[in-house]
């Protein structure tokens, strides 16, 4: 049959066994704070060995002879003192949690808590001998003393000032680790409440044993929140590292060719890779800023490519993602429903774009265009590189500008628009070794131009050669060069004999209606094995023409 004192030994051994157990578990743990971890198995260890103590009082309560005495006597001494101990090692955890390492110890309440631990300790001691807190009968049965209540008011004024501690600096612990701290101050209270009453229970320790399950438990969290904090941060780390090593990648790109268009459809490559997209693009304001243009496109292997598809599209189908763009926001559809009721959701749905990732491309301040990648499945998440990258790709576009601008000056004469002597050498050279079939070649010098200049001013000048090379320009459109101050020269191949003859004398028609005198050299062959020779021959036929006027008109 079980009786109140067995039930009370089996309670209090199971608990001894699981604070043991639970001290192995923090002591093999690597992964947590070494000072709290070393005060957390103090009070499990402490805790077991209370329990035992509290057992061994249970078993030989009532046992006669020497032996019950000694056992009685020493067990109910280590319950005394070690629930003092363990409360010390409570009142260290604690400041372990709230305070750096030696700014506990400049504190007026923790030194007060520790003074008041080392008296509670000693009357312990005292009580050994004087009976001031208990007392054995004859038959080793414990008695409470008349001052025993001097035993539990101490260790309850440390735990009062912990729990003030506890509450000024609630912000710096979790909300877990208060709880469980707040359970050690809590369920002795509580525990005490009762046994007033009901005496002979062990309901103080065995709620102490309690409170060490919900503080290990609250640890083992905590060791897991930490844990998952590190892993998080690794991983943000490798992240940020994987980005680092994407956008070196994309610099070198970048710089490894001259051709920028090339550069860019190979930068889309590797951000393509990265998000492991189905489409890398690039979409450009158009000059009216009314639309955009796909100019750039990198598509993976199997994907249809779109970007002729994509041509002047209406800003208003893309009304949504612009308010991001406004703010410097980047924009993620999660799925294709999101764009349900807007204007983008038939151009998207077309495309089979369920996932799309965007940045907005702006320069000096100013939305010039936008970033996107189709159908990312990593790192959709994150729209750290395409917000990284758009400040190369808009260098990209600024230095593709300028070439283009460069080349055009290269080019290109500023007065006329028309090609000028550098791109006429390049025609010349680049047909040195070549035969081309029917050519037309015309050499063309305005006659009068220094008369004009003397007389009216360069600007009128100027305005005579800007109406002949509109003219030329007009009739024979790139093939026309202006090789001097006042002389032109057309090269056309393969058109007939017929045409060119026909075009030269509308040119010249043209210009007579417009007051504009000029001397012709024109020549047409079937066939030209040496280009440079017949313009020469042009040039010749000009000259003699122009020979004329000068004798003609004096």
């Amino acid at each position: 049959m079980l009786t109140t004192q067995l039930i009370q030994i089996v309670l209090l051994c199971s608990g001894c066994f699981f604070c043991m157990i639970t001290a192995f578990c923090m002591y093999i743990s690597n992964h947590f704070d070494k000072e709290k971890r070393r005060w957390l198995i103090f009070m499990q260890i402490f805790t077991a060995l209370l329990l035992a103590n509290d057992a061994l009082a249970y078993i030989f309560r009532g046992y006669p002879g020497q032996v019950g005495w000694i056992f009685t006597h020493v067990s109910n001494f280590f319950v005394f003192a070690l629930s003092v101990v363990i409360l010390f090692f409570f009142h260290a955890y604690v400041c372990s949690y709230l305070f750096r390492r030696g700014q506990a110890s400049r504190l007026l309440r923790v030194k007060i808590a520790c003074i008041l631990c080392a008296l509670a300790l000693a009357l312990v001691i005292i009580s050994q001998f004087t009976n001031l807190y208990y007392y054995f009968d004859e038959q080793n049965y414990y008695h409470r003393s008349s001052l025993y209540m001097l035993s539990m008011l101490l260790p309850y004024a440390v735990m009062g000032i912990d729990l003030s501690l506890l509450i000024q600096y609630r912000q710096k612990i979790r909300r877990r680790i208060f709880w469980s701290m707040i359970s050690y101050i809590s369920f002795p209270l509580i525990a005490a409440a009762i046994q007033a009453e009901c005496y002979g229970i062990s309901l103080i320790n065995l709620s102490i044993c309690l409170s060490m399950i919900v503080m290990f438990v609250a640890s083992i969290g905590e060791q897991n929140y930490e844990m998952y904090q590190i892993l998080k941060k690794k991983s943000k780390v490798e992240e940020r590292l994987e980005i680092s090593s994407t956008l070196n990648q994309c610099v070198k790109v970048l710089l490894a060719d001259e051709d920028i268009d090339i550069s860019l459809h190979n930068l889309f490559g590797i951000i393509n890779q990265y998000f492991d997209g189905d489409r890398t693009y690039l979409f450009e304001l158009t000059k009216d800023k009314t639309a955009i243009d796909n100019t750039y496109e990198y598509v993976k292997d199997g994907v249809t490519p779109q970007k002729d598809n994509l041509q002047g599209v209406d800003l208003s189908v893309i009304d949504g993602w612009m308010e991001y763009f406004k703010e410097d926001k980047p924009y993620y559809m999660s799925k294709l429903e999101q764009e349900n009721g807007h204007a983008s959701y038939e151009v998207l749905e077309e495309q089979d774009i369920s996932r799309l990732l965007a940045v907005p491309i702006k320069e000096k301040g100013k939305f010039i265009g936008f970033l996107g990648v189709d159908n990312p499945r990593n790192h959709y998440d994150d729209a750290t590189l395409l917000s990284s990258i758009q400040y190369f790709i808009i260098n990209s576009l600024k230095a593709k500008t300028h070439h283009q601008e460069l080349h055009y000056l290269s080019y290109r004469d500023m007065l006329t628009g028309l090609y000028n002597r550098n791109k006429y050498i390049r025609i010349v050279e680049s047909y040195s070794d070549k035969k081309v079939c029917d050519v037309g070649a015309c050499y063309i010098d305005l006659n009068g131009l220094k008369k004009m200049n003397d007389q009216f001013g360069h600007e009128a000048g100027d305005r005579l050669i800007k109406s002949a090379a509109n003219l030329m320009s007009e009739l024979f459109e790139d093939h026309v060069y202006r090789v001097g101050g006042d002389e032109f020269v057309i090269v056309v191949k393969e058109w007939g004999n017929e045409d060119f003859a026909n075009k030269i004398k509308c040119l010249k028609s043209k210009m007579k209606e417009q007051d504009i005198s000029a001397s012709f050299g024109m020549l047409w062959k079937s066939s030209v094995e040496d280009l440079e020779s017949m313009l020469k021959q042009a040039d010749f036929i000009m000259y003699q023409e122009k020979q004329q006027y000068h004798l003609q008109n004096g």
